[in-house]
């Protein structure tokens, strides 16, 4: 099995995958959505490490994780799908 297929089964039986599906939600729901990512960096350091690399790519979140994820050779849409 290729790394990349290895990786998207990882990913589907990860349980943090229920996390980020429960973290999007609250952000969606959010009055004050970009507050709360806000409250996130400063309670979980690997948030701020994510945002480090959303500001990489000027702020572009879409574009910050397709380009990663096809860097690692992941297919983006399928996380996506996951994600559903």
């Amino acid at each position: 099995m290729a790394l990349p297929n290895v990786l998207m089964q990882l990913a589907k039986s990860s349980p943090m995958m229920g996390q980020i599906k429960q973290m999007m939600g609250m952000i969606r729901t959010a009055q004050n959505p970009q507050a709360m990512i806000n409250q996130l960096m400063q309670n979980n350091p690997q948030m701020k490490q994510v945002m480090d690399i959303v500001n990489q790519y000027g702020g572009d979140a879409n574009k910050a994780f397709t380009e990663t994820a096809q860097h690692m050779g992941i297919n983006p849409n399928e996380i996506m799908d996951m994600l559903k």
